[in-house]
C-alpha cells in the first residue's frame, strides 16, 4: 500500500509539471540528450525527461498520449536511479542514430546499457531507446532478473 501511495504522489506531481514538455525540447548533442535524460530521471522530473525523449519526429509527448508517456517514464525512472553515470564509447546506428554505452552505478550495482539517440527537428537530439533489459538484469528495476 505504501508503494502505491508513493507512486500516486509521484504521478500527481508529474501531471502538474508535464504541461510544457516540448516547448524547448531536445538537446544540442547526443551526449547532452543522454545526460539531461539521466539527470531528469534522478530528479524525478517527468517534464524534463519528456523534453529529451523522442524520435526523429521530435519529443515523445507529441506522438504519445499523456498517460502512456507518464507510465513509461515512471518505469524508466525507477530503472535509471543511480549515484554515478559516465558516457562511454559511441558508435553509428541505423539512419543516423548514435549508440552510446553508458555506465550507471548505484552501489553495489553497476550496469552498462546502450542508449540510442536520434537527431530530430531543428537539429535537436533525443534519447530514442535504452537497453532496459541490461538494467533489469543488473538489479536496477526493483526485482533482480536472472538472465536465461
Amino acid at each position: 500500500m505504501k508503494r502505491v501511495a508513493v507512486l500516486m504522489l509521484s504521478l500527481t506531481a508529474a501531471c502538474a509539471s508535464l504541461g510544457g514538455a516540448g516547448s524547448s525540447s531536445g538537446a544540442p548533442s547526443s551526449g547532452a540528450a543522454i545526460a539531461q535524460f539521466l539527470a531528469s530521471a534522478n530528479r524525478k522530473d517527468l517534464a524534463a525527461m519528456a523534453a529529451v525523449w523522442g524520435t526523429e519526429r521530435g519529443p515523445a509527448s507529441k506522438s504519445m498520449g499523456r498517460q502512456e508517456l507518464e507510465r513509461r517514464e515512471l518505469i524508466m525512472m525507477q530503472c535509471l536511479a543511480h549515484e554515478k553515470s559516465s558516457l562511454g564509447a559511441s558508435s553509428p546506428g541505423e539512419g543516423g542514430r548514435v549508440k552510446v554505452l553508458v555506465t550507471l552505478t548505484a552501489a553495489p550495482r553497476s550496469a552498462s546499457p546502450v542508449f540510442t539517440t536520434v537527431l530530430g527537428p531543428r537539429s535537436r537530439w533525443y534519447v530514442e531507446n535504452l537497453d532496459i533489459d541490461e538494467l533489469r538484469n543488473q538489479g536496477f528495476c526493483g526485482a533482480t532478473v536472472t538472465p536465461p
